[in-house]
This record gives structure tokens, C-alpha cells and sequence, in this order.
């Protein structure tokens, strides 16, 4: 199947078959549209299309986005629409736009790209908080950490898993994918002060995957001192370039990366389809 998509496309289907994030039976085609679906660990259930290439019709990429999601049996899919500032999916990406909203799928929520470039000011670390590797923590004590940033979180994904699969299971799953991700092990981190733990970043090999802060300790700008700690993280290991999102909703998480140096970049719509 991977065969039947064009390179580069070709290529990175294999690679993420190999690192268990994709399979053959993943992948659809019909006429020249093109999809398949993503996973973001081995053995994890496929959160994402990827390599969606709608072609010219969009009905048949619609006909093609429905026909896959029922052999797939699956219950929640996400796709994204990324655009340089200032495009937006309804004129830009027309087509893409309505095969998804004839196949059911709705843009649900706006993110933010940033980036951060090497030659940038790299952000201070104010040395308020010691750092503790998250792999070095009984897994229940990480758990729980992120159950607590949980509460109150402005992450629209975050609200809806608690919303509708609880807490607990929106911390496992999230466990699972940032143990997962490829990075050192010392990378993804705890900050306490003192003896409480303050919240966590978690670096990979080219982002910041994910921030938090337990709410007790919001609005004191610990936030500023994670992201700190993430980014020079990477910047010292040798990255050229570092992404991140968070919703434009999320104004108190997109301010601090613009405070450490990161800059927009784009857009992410991100549309969603769940079972009728």
C-alpha cells in the first residue's frame, strides 16, 4: 500500500510503520485521493490522518475520508490543517476543507505555531526550581502531576479528554505518548520548589511536546522558568530549531513563548470527527 503514495510521502510511511506508528492496512486510496492514519507510539490506537492528499475532487476525498474511518472502526479522529500566517483553510486548502466537512469532520479549535531559532536569545533560567528526570519518578508520581495540571487547564484537547474520558485517563494516555517520544531521558523533566513539585516540560527531539503547571502554582510565572528549562535544553544539545503549540485560546502559555524568544509561525486548524 505505502506504494501507492508518492515520495517523500512514501518514505515517511515506511519509517513510521518501522517505529510502529503506521501500517499498511492504514492506508486508503481512492482515484487520487490519498490518506493514512498515525499513531504517536507503538501500539497506541491512530489519533491522527496523515498524508491526506485530497486531490482536485473533493467528494472523493470525502467518499474516500468516510469509507476509511468506517474500516477503521474508529470512534475520534483529528486532522490538521497547518497555514503560514494570514491563510486560512476555507480559501487556501478549499478542497481539503470541504471533503473533511462532507465527511463529517468540524474545525473545533485554532492553534499556534512557534519556533524558536538557533541565534535567538536563549531565555533565563531564574534557578527558582530544581529539576528531577520524570524516568528517575515512580510512574504514579508523574501520574498524578499530570491529573492535577489537568484541573483548570486552558488546552482545549486536555478539557475535552477530561470532559468525556476523565482525568485519570487523559494522564495515562498522555504518560504514555511523552515516555514515548524521541528524547534523551533526562530531558523530560519535574520542577519542584522545595519539596513540591511545581509543575513539568518535556522536551523531544525537536519540540516542546508538552508544559504544565499544577494550578496551586499558577500565576507566578513558573511557567517562564519550565520553558526555560526546555528550550535550553535542546538549544545545548544542538538544535538549529525548535517548534511548539498551544491554542490561541491559551493566551497565559502563548505569551510565555513569546517572552522566551519563540516566534509565530502559522496556524494549525485543527478539525475533529467523532462517531455520530
Amino acid at each position: 500500500m505505502f506504494d501507492q503514495f508518492p515520495e517523500p510521502a512514501r518514505s515517511q510511511l515506511v519509517a513510521a510503520c518501522e517505529e510502529g506508528r503506521t501500517r499498511p492496512e492504514w492506508c486508503f486510496t481512492e482515484g487520487s485521493a490519498r490518506l493514512a492514519f498515525w499513531a504517536p507510539f507503538r501500539d497506541a490506537d491512530p489519533v491522527i490522518t496523515w498524508q491526506f492528499d485530497p486531490g482536485p475532487d473533493p467528494e472523493t476525498a470525502a467518499r474516500l475520508l468516510r469509507g476509511s474511518l468506517t474500516a477503521m472502526g474508529l470512534h475520534k479522529i483529528i486532522h490538521d490543517i497547518a497555514l503560514p500566517p494570514g491563510l486560512i483553510p476555507t480559501v487556501d486548502r478549499a478542497v481539503e476543507h470541504e471533503a473533511l466537512t462532507a465527511a463529517g469532520f468540524v474545525m473545533e479549535v485554532e492553534r499556534l505555531m512557534l519556533e524558536w531559532q538557533a541565534g535567538s536569545d536563549l531565555p533565563e533560567d531564574p534557578g527558582r526550581l530544581r529539576y528531577v528526570a520524570a524516568r528517575r519518578l515512580d510512574p504514579a508520581e508523574v501520574l498524578d502531576l499530570l491529573v492535577r495540571i489537568s484541573h483548570g487547564s486552558l488546552d482545549y484537547d486536555t478539557q475535552v479528554e477530561v470532559a468525556t474520558e476523565g482525568a485519570e485517563h487523559e494522564a495515562r494516555w498522555m504518560y504514555d505518548d511523552l515516555v514515548n517520544r524521541k528524547a534523551k531521558p533526562g530531558w523530560f523533566v519535574i520542577g519542584y520548589l522545595g519539596d513540591s513539585p511545581v509543575g513539568l516540560v518535556a522536551p523531544d527531539d525537536h519540540s516542546i511536546a508538552y508544559i504544565g503547571v499544577v494550578p496551586e502554582h499558577r500565576g507566578q510565572g513558573y511557567v517562564d522558568d519550565l520553558l526555560a528549562k526546555g528550550t535550553r535544553t535542546l538549544a545545548e544539545a544542538g538544535l538549529e530549531r525548535i517548534v511548539a503549540a498551544t491554542d490561541t485560546a491559551n493566551t497565559p502559555t502563548a505569551a510565555a513563548f513569546l517572552r522566551a524568544g519563540y516566534s509565530e509561525v502559522g496556524r494549525v486548524f485543527r478539525y475533529y470527527w467523532r462517531t455520530p
